[in-house]
């Protein structure tokens, strides 16, 4: 299992966009004085997690993020404030968290790791979103499977959908970007680019947690 470390700091500027697990209790004590056995969880119900999740990364306050947009564009969103990036991604805070991405054609697991600073400082949500959002803007070397053209084509027609306030020229320049760069390993998503929160990946220790994907309106039309 790799791990990666990305140096990316998440910046705000003018950019326009459209559980918390309960304690694992301990029955009372037993009035007997032999001491009483130690209880068992159905394995037909989910494991209790230790870890909990920052908002902003859990499904029911998930940020609006499209992971499929270039780097400046995703740094812009206006929702990444640097105090929300800087806050630990879960509490108690960790320093290392997995997730797994699996959707569309695209499967791998993500170590993540603080960027900044010394070893051992606590995952940041910057760090969880770089990490994710940077492993999806790889190039896709070499020829890319046929289902994930159409999706290609479409994030590079799309690329300025968010960009309304920049000149026709600068506009022209992106699309060029996105086609020269050619393929991107978000497009293996078959559409599912939109960020909805991290779940709890099952049979897993708590500190592996797994991506909630949704499609975007820049995908809805294919």
């Amino acid at each position: 299992m790799s791990q990666k470390e990305v140096h990316w700091k998440l910046t705000v500027d003018e950019y326009e966009v459209h559980d918390s697990p309960e304690s694992w209790t301990s029955p009372l004590p037993s009035p007997h004085p032999s001491p009483p056995a130690t209880p068992h969880p159905s394995p037909n119900l989910p494991l209790p997690a230790t870890l909990e999740l920052h908002p902003a990364l859990t499904p029911d306050h998930a940020l609006q993020l499209d992971l499929s947009f270039p780097s400046d564009a995703f740094r812009r969103n206006p929702q990444l404030t640097q105090a929300l990036l800087n806050e630990p991604a879960c509490s108690p805070p960790r320093t290392d968290l997995y997730v797994r991405i699996a959707a569309g054609l695209y499967k791998a697991k993500l170590g993540v790791q603080h960027a900044d600073g010394p070893p051992g400082q606590p995952v940041t949500v910057g760090d969880v979103l770089t990490v994710v959002q940077h492993a999806l803007r790889q190039y896709d070397h070499g020829t890319g499977p046929p289902e994930a053209a159409p999706y290609m084509r479409r994030r590079i027609a799309t690329v300025n959908g968010y960009c309304e306030h920049r000149s026709a020229g600068a506009k022209a320049a992106g699309i060029a970007a996105e086609r020269a760069s050619g393929g991107r390993m978000a497009d293996h998503l078959l559409g599912y680019t939109q960020f909805a929160g991290l779940t709890r990946e099952v049979g897993q220790p708590d500190h592996c947690w797994e991506l909630a994907l949704q499609i975007p309106p820049r995908y809805a039309k294919l």
